[in-house]
């Protein structure tokens, strides 16, 4: 079967001047009509002879420069010629060829003594050795930031150190915007024949449904499901009542393989020590909720992973965890009271750690300096001083803290508008009598541990209704909210003062408290946690490797798991990241949906530059152009030179 396509057809368009010269031929050829002379026929008919052999030569001088117009405006359209009797040939045209590697951390799956991406960089340098010099070569990646650098169309072939360079992505890019990306470079490179070829292990991804040009998928894994286990969702267990030292972090295990798994080791580093270990029993395709419990050296950040010993896939078999920890925390309670009520000084107790652990500071000795001087505070029956307070909170909340709020029954007209703007809200007129509590905000840090527990003593007295404006409502009693959060702040408008009020009696105010002044310090007890993609901000960035960023305040996408350290002036937060675990189930891509996928054999080295079947033939159709251009002028003189010779006689 034979085949021709234009690389250019827009440009077909121009091969109608082919007809400029029959036009002009077919203009000049009209002439008035002549009277002959009777004296003159005899030489006229002679003439007419001569006339008729002009005009062949004309006829052929006019076929010639329509040919030389046609072909010179065919070869500029690039036309390329198909023919199954090329197939054998072990040479191609020039060729410019994309490959798209999936660098994503599926991956890196491990078996047989080598990982996909290690099969996929063979794969990369055997379509390397087959690249002749005269071919354009373009590698894309699912890295942005290394396309960024070195996703450039290469003559000839790709170099050696860029395959190697290639590492395991924690933020690709999708397959759909590579693939576009491809395509759109490879438009660029000049060469009519153009392929693209994908290299991945079938993790099911963003792929587009349709596409303009063909994609050839280079086969890399074995016919076998992976075997994978994940760890995920890690978090240190609150201590509510009595803290200690000794700490148990709850995490999330699956097995996603088919295979059930004997004695899998868990264990627990914490600050590059081994702490704890544990083994498990884990059936296939199970998910389970486990713990794991370590010992604490010491007060202030906590900081390391809890990992399953599993050599198949690395990137899934940790997760990291951040959060702070003390015996004793450093409590303020800013008020003018010399004895907090009971309930409040037992709830406050329990925090710090034992009775009169916290430190009672009057509001006119409040100091700005008293922000970093202690980790948590407590504003109750503030009387009618509030000036310095807004200044303090201002201060609060540049170094990413905040404070818990209590309200009692007779403060001023001055602190309450104090508290209304602080927390863009409302703040109406006591109530004595008794309402049900009738929603927790589960999605809230303070009360979610509230609203899934069936709890006792589910009413409340001797409170302040609540309007929230612009403050998040975290328990409410139908159309009026009872506890506020705005920035890192907590309201509460019961007055423990009044003992009469039956929350008291149950675990609700406690718990509320506790987790209260955890939320308002600079970090809750259950830490920091990120995971790859998302910004974090601070003057000074230390990355998991130890090296660090100035970063001056701007924000820092995260493209690596592990422990971050954020400096904010004289404060210092860690945060745990971990990946996204995604492709840590292993769903396959159904290719057969997506009609542009064409799936290669394992012998695919066979089959690649199959555009080696398309030749450019432009340089031959100006080839002949020249050619009858040629002829166009020995024609032109040899008529010439017979007239001479005529005039001559």
């Amino acid at each position: 079967m034979f085949q021709i396509s234009f690389l250019h057809s827009s440009l077909l368009f121009f091969t109608a001047a082919t007809l400029l010269p029959l036009i002009v031929w077919l203009i000049a050829k009209r002439k008035p009509p002549k009277v002959v002379i009777p004296s003159l026929r005899f030489v006229k008919q002679s003439q007419e002879e001569q006339k008729k052999r002009s005009q062949l030569k004309n006829i052929l001088l006019l076929i010639i420069r329509m040919l030389i117009i046609l072909l010179v405006t065919l070869a500029i359209a690039r036309p390329q010629m198909y023919s199954p009797r090329l197939k054998d040939s072990s040479k191609h045209p020039p060729t410019a060829l994309g490959i798209v590697l999936d660098n994503s951390f599926s991956m890196d799956y491990f078996h047989e003594g080598k990982s996909n991406l290690e099969r996929a960089k063979e794969a990369i340098e055997k379509i390397n050795g087959l690249c002749k010099p005269a071919d354009k070569v373009l590698l894309i990646s699912l890295d942005e930031s290394w396309n960024m650098l070195h996703s450039q169309v290469f003559a000839g072939k790709l170099p050696q150190d860029l395959i190697s360079q290639i590492q395991i992505t924690h933020n690709p890019l999708s397959i759909k915007d590579a693939l576009q990306q491809a395509k759109d470079k490879l438009a660029l490179s000049g060469l009519p024949n153009k392929e693209l070829y994908l290299l991945t292990d079938r993790q099911a991804g963003d792929y587009p449904k349709s596409f303009e040009m063909d994609v050839h998928l280079i086969p890399l894994e074995l016919d076998r499901e992976n075997e994978n286990i994940s760890i995920s969702e890690l978090k240190p267990r609150s201590q509510l009542v009595d803290k200690t030292r000794r700490q148990s972090l709850d995490f999330t295990i699956i097995n996603h393989g088919s295979e059930d798994v004997k004695d899998l080791l868990i264990r627990a580093i914490l600050k590059d020590q081994r702490m704890s270990e544990k083994f498990i029993d884990l059936p296939a395709k199970q998910k389970r909720q486990e713990s794991i419990t370590i010992e604490l050296m010491e007060d202030g950040w906590q900081t390391g992973y809890v990992e399953v010993v599993e050599e198949r896939l690395l990137h899934d078999n940790r997760s990291y965890f951040a959060f702070p920890h003390s015996l004793s925390p450093k409590l303020a309670v800013v008020s003018t009271q010399s004895a907090l009520p009971f309930y409040l000084d037992s709830a406050l107790s329990v925090f710090a750690g034992g009775t009169g652990r916290y430190k009672l500071i009057h509001p006119d000795a409040l100091r700005l300096a008293d922000a970093e001087s202690y980790s948590h505070f407590v504003f109750y029956d503030l009387g009618s001083s509030a000036s310095k307070i807004q200044d303090f909170f201002n201060a609060l909340k540049s170094q990413n803290q905040g404070a818990l709020v209590i309200l009692n029954e007779h403060m001023s007209a001055g602190v309450r508008n104090l508290w209304e703007s602080i927390f863009s809200c409302k703040i109406g007129t006591f109530h004595t009598g008794y309402k049900d509590l009738s929603s927790f905000n589960s999605h809230h840090y303070v009360s979610s541990l509230i609203g899934s527990k069936d709890l006792a003593n589910r009413k409340s007295s001797h409170f302040f209704p609540l309007k929230a404006n612009q403050s998040v409502a975290l328990v409410s009693s139908g159309t009026d909210a009872l506890v506020l959060s705005r920035d890192k702040n907590v309201l509460f408008s019961f007055d423990p003062a009044k003992q009469m009020n039956n929350l008291f009696l149950g675990p609700i105010f406690p718990l509320l408290s506790y987790r209260a002044l955890e939320y308002s310090s600079q970090s809750s007890a259950e830490g920091n946690k990120l995971k790859v993609g998302d910004l974090i901000e601070g003057e000074e960035l230390t990355l998991p490797d130890g090296s660090k960023i100035r970063s001056g305040n701007r924000s820092h996408r995260i493209n690596s798991p592990g422990i971050y350290f954020s400096t904010q002036g004289a404060s210092v937060n860690a945060y745990a990241v971990d990946a996204d675990a995604i492709e840590s189930r292993n769903d396959k891509q159904d290719f057969q949906k997506l009609k542009y996928i064409k799936s290669m054999k394992k012998d695919w080295t066979k089959q690649i530059f199959i555009s080696r079947l398309g030749h450019d033939i432009w340089k031959y159709l100006l080839m002949a152009a020249l050619i009858l251009f040629l002829i166009e002028i020995i024609i032109i003189k040899s008529s010439e030179f017979k007239a001479g010779d005529q005039q001559g006689q």
